[in-house]
C-alpha cells in the first residue's frame, strides 16, 4: 500500500504538515513571550529590591541567564520552522531496506529536518542526511546509502518531486530519473535574483558527489561556465557543517572571494540552508596582512586594467616569470642561500672581561635552524648567556642581554624583507625582473613572493581556520597557492574555470594548483546550466571548451548589431534598455571590457535611463535591476539579459580581450546582445 498514493492525498498531507508546523510556531510564540515576561519580572524585582543578599542575586543571575539561553533557542527554532512552512519539502522516495520485516519508509526531503516529538518520528529529512543522498544518486530499483553504522542497501519503489511555494503545492511529478528534467528546466527558466539561491531541489548526481565528498583533504573543482560550481561549493560547506557538527562551525570556515560584490551576491546561500554566514576575505587582504600592511601595491584589478589598456612586454615578462614553478624553485634556493651566507658572526665584547667568540655565535645560528631565521636571535642570546654563566660564573645584566641580542641581529643581513627580495633578483642576475612603481608601490605580482620570503625569514601566523574555500581559482598563481598552503594547512575546497581567467599571464589550471598544493583530488563539472543552448553555443565560438556540455534549454539567438557611429550605438543601447523594461526579466547586465569604459557609459546613460547602477571595484553590494560593470567585476554573477557594447576590432583583439569577452557572454541566462560601431566587429567572434 503506497502512502499518499494520489496527488489529492499528497495535497491533503501537505496541508496537515503545514498546519502542524503553524501550531508549533504559535506554541513557540507563547513560549518566547513567557520567557520575555519572566525576564521582565526578574528585572523589576531586582530594581525594586536593592537590599537583597548576594546569594539571592547570584541565584537570580543564573536564572536570568538560563531563561535567556532557552529563549534564544526557542527563537532559533521558530526561525527555522518559519522557513520550513513556506517550502516544507521538495522530494520524496519510498525506501525498503533489504533486511526482513522492514516496512517501506516514505522519506520526505526538505531543506531542514522536522521531527514530530509526539509521534517520535522524522516527518521531513534534511537534504544532507545520509538517507537523502539516494534522492540525488539513484533511480527506481536497487539503491544504497552510507549510514554511520555502515552501508544500508535496499530498494526505491517510488520517487516524486514537488514544487511548493507559500505552503501550497504548485505541481507534483513522478520521477524515475535522478532529478527530473521538467523540474530542472522550470528552475533554469526562472529569472535571475538579486542573490544566489540554494539549489537543493535540483542537485544533480555529479554535483552531489562533490558536495558529499568527505575523503579529499583538498578538493579542486574544475567547472565550466554556468556549471553551478560556486553554489555547489557553498552547499558542500553546508553539508560539512551538518556532517561534522560539533567539530566544525561556521566561524571555522573562511571564503576567499574575488571581491566584496561577489561576496554579497553569494551571502544568501548558507542562511537559506540553515547555516550562519561564514567569514570572507580576498587574496590581497591575506597577503598584505602577512606583511603587516607595510607596502602600497597595485591591486589585481589595476594589474588587469593595465594589461587591457597598455601592456608592455617587460610588464608581461615580470608577471609570467613570477607565476612559474621555476620562480618558486629559485626563491627556495635563495632562501637556502640566505641561511648559509647572510649571517656574518663577529666577536662581541660583552664587558671588559668577557668576549663572545664569533665561531661560537655562528655555531648557535645553525644549531637553532628549526626556527625561522629572524626568530633565532632571542633563543641564541639566552643560550649563549647560559653557557657564559656556566663557564665564567657571572650574573648577566638586562643591559648586557639586550646589547648581545642587538649585536646578533645586526650580524644578519636579511632583516629587511624588501631588500632581501631585491637581493634575490640580483643573485639570479635578473635585477630587471623587479620594478617598483611611483611612490614606492609594489606590483601585484610581487606581493605573494614577498610574503613567501617574509614567512621563510620570520615564520607564519597560526590561524584557527578548519576549512578554506577559494573561488575563481584560475586567477591565482602557483606562488599564491604556496602561500595559502603555508598559512592554511587545513582542508580546502578550491574551485574555478581555467577558461574564464582574467589573469592570462599569471593564472593556474587545476593541475598546476594540484602541484602547488602538493595534494588534491580534481573533480570536474562539465554540464552548463546557466545559459540557453544558443548563448552557450555562441560563447563556445569565442573560446571553445571541449569538455562543456550545454543543457538542452532553448531561447533566442544572440544578436550582433552593427552601427555607423558611436552615437548610433549609444541610441540603440538606450532602446534595448527600454525593451528590457517592458519584459518580464528582472536583471540586465551591461558588461564593458574595462571599468573605465563602464564608468563612461554609465555617466552617459544615467541622464537618459535613471535607475542604472554602476558596479565598480569599490562597490560592496550587488543590486537587482540594470547594472553597468566591467567583465572583471561581472565574474561569478548572472543576469537574465546581457548587453556587451564596443565589440569592434579595436576594443577586442588580444588573448586577454578574448577572456573578457568570454566571461561577459557567459553571464547571460536568457538573452544576449553585442553592439559595435564601425565596419569591423572583433575577430574573436
Amino acid at each position: 500500500m503506497i502512502f499518499n498514493q494520489t496527488e489529492k492525498q499528497e495535497r491533503n498531507y501537505l496541508q496537515q504538515i503545514v498546519s502542524q508546523l503553524k501550531k508549533i510556531i504559535s506554541h513557540t510564540d507563547v513560549s518566547v513571550k513567557d520567557h520575555v515576561d519572566t525576564l521582565a519580572e526578574y528585572k523589576e524585582y531586582l530594581w525594586n529590591n536593592k537590599d537583597i543578599d548576594p546569594h539571592e542575586i547570584r541565584s537570580m543571575r543564573e536564572s536570568i541567564l538560563n531563561h535567556f539561553a532557552i529563549g534564544e533557542s526557542v527563537i532559533d527554532k521558530r526561525r527555522r520552522l518559519a522557513k520550513i512552512v513556506d517550502i516544507p519539502y521538495f522530494g520524496r522516495i519510498d525506501f525498503e531496506e533489504q533486511s526482513e520485516h522492514r516496512p517501506i519508509i516514505p522519506v520526505y526531503i526538505g531543506t531542514h529536518t522536522f521531527h514530530d516529538s509526539e509521534s517520535r518520528t522524522t516527518v521531513i529529512y534534511d537534504w544532507r542526511a545520509p538517507i537523502s543522498s539516494m534522492f540525488y544518486d539513484h533511480e527506481l530499483g536497487e539503491a544504497s546509502y552510507q549510514a554511520p553504522s555502515g552501508e544500508i542497501r535496499g530498494n526505491i519503489s517510488l520517487k516524486r518531486q514537488y514544487r511548493i511555494r507559500g505552503g501550497k503545492m504548485e505541481f507534483m511529478i513522478e520521477s524515475a530519473l535522478t532529478v527530473h528534467d521538467d523540474i530542472l528546466q522550470k528552475e533554469l527558466s526562472a529569472n535571475a535574483d538579486d542573490r544566489m539561491k540554494n539549489i537543493v531541489a535540483t542537485i544533480q548526481r555529479e554535483q552531489n558527489q562533490i558536495i558529499r565528498n568527505e575523503g579529499a583533504r583538498t578538493l579542486i573543482i574544475q567547472g565550466v561556465a554556468g556549471s553551478g560550481k560556486t553554489s555547489i561549493a557553498l552547499h558542500r560547506i553546508a553539508y560539512l557543517l551538518y556532517a561534522f557538527k560539533g567539530s566544525i562551525a561556521s566561524k571555522d570556515i573562511l571564503i576567499v572571494s574575488p571581491n566584496k560584490v561577489f561576496a554579497d551576491y553569494i551571502s544568501n546561500v548558507l542562511p537559506e540552508l540553515g547555516e550562519e554566514t561564514v567569514p570572507e576575505t580576498c587574496m590581497e587582504q591575506i597577503l598584505s596582512e602577512v606583511l603587516d600592511h607595510k607596502y602600497k601595491y597595485l591591486s589585481f584589478l589595476e594589474q588587469v586594467n593595465e594589461l587591457l589598456a597598455k601592456p608592455t612586454p617587460d610588464f608581461i615578462e615580470r608577471i609570467e616569470y613570477k607565476s612559474s614553478f621555476d620562480f618558486i624553485a629559485n626563491l627556495d634556493r635563495f632562501i637556502l642561500y640566505i641561511e648559509n651566507h647572510y649571517f656574518r658572526a663577529e666577536n662581541v665584547k660583552l664587558n671588559k672581561y668577557i668576549t663572545v667568540p664569533a665561531e661560537f655565535i655562528e655555531e648557535q645560528f645553525h644549531r637553532f635552524n628549526r626556527y625561522p631565521m629572524r626568530l633565532r636571535f632571542d633563543t641564541m642570546t639566552d643560550y649563549i648567556l647560559d653557557m657564559m654563566k656556566v663557564q665564567y660564573a657571572f650574573t648577566v645584566t638586562t643591559a648586557e642581554r639586550n646589547f648581545l641580542k642587538k649585536e646578533i641581529k645586526r650580524m644578519f643581513a636579511g632583516n629587511n624583507d624588501l631588500q632581501a627580495y631585491k637581493d634575490f633578483f640580483a643573485w639570479m642576475g635578473k635585477p630587471e625582473l623587479f620594478k617598483m612603481r611611483k611612490n614606492r608601490m609594489l606590483e601585484y605580482a610581487d606581493l605573494a613572493p614577498l610574503a613567501y620570503l617574509h614567512i621563510a625569514l620570520e615564520g607564519g601566523a597560526k590561524n584557527s581556520v578548519k576549512h578554506l574555500l577559494i573561488d575563481e581559482m584560475q586567477d591565482y598563481s602557483p606562488i599564491q597557492y604556496k602561500m595559502i598552503q603555508k598559512l592554511f594547512p587545513c582542508r580546502k575546497t578550491v574551485l574555478g574555470d581555467a577558461s574564464q581567467s582574467v589573469n592570462p599571464y599569471g593564472s593556474s589550471t587545476a593541475d598546476m594548483i594540484q602541484k602547488a598544493l602538493v595534494t588534491g583530488e580534481v573533480m570536474k563539472l562539465c554540464k552548463s546550466y546557466r545559459s540557453t543552448y544558443e548563448i552557450t553555443d555562441f560563447a563556445q565560438k569565442i573560446r571553445n571548451n571541449a569538455e562543456l556540455e550545454p543543457v538542452a534549454r532553448h531561447g533566442e539567438k544572440p544578436q550582433l548589431l552593427q552601427f555607423n557611429s558611436t552615437e548610433d550605438e549609444f541610441t540603440a543601447i538606450t532602446k534595448l534598455i527600454s525593451i528590457y523594461r517592458t519584459s518580464a526579466y528582472k536583471s540586465l547586465g551591461i558588461i564593458c571590457k574595462t571599468e573605465t569604459q563602464a564608468r563612461e557609459l554609465a555617466d552617459k546613460l544615467k541622464p537618459h535611463s535613471g535607475d542604472i547602477y554602476f558596479l565598480s571595484s569599490q562597490s560592496s553590494a550587488f543590486v537587482q535591476g540594470i547594472i553597468i560593470t566591467s567583465a572583471h567585476m561581472a565574474k561569478g554573477l548572472e543576469f537574465d539579459e546581457v548587453i556587451i557594447p564596443q565589440v569592434d576590432n579595436r576594443n577586442y583583439h588580444s588573448e586577454i580581450d578574448r577572456s573578457m569577452l568570454y566571461v561577459a557572454a557567459t553571464r547571460a541566462m536568457h538573452r544576449l546582445t553585442l553592439t559595435y560601431s564601425g565596419t569591423k566587429h572583433t575577430p574573436l567572434i
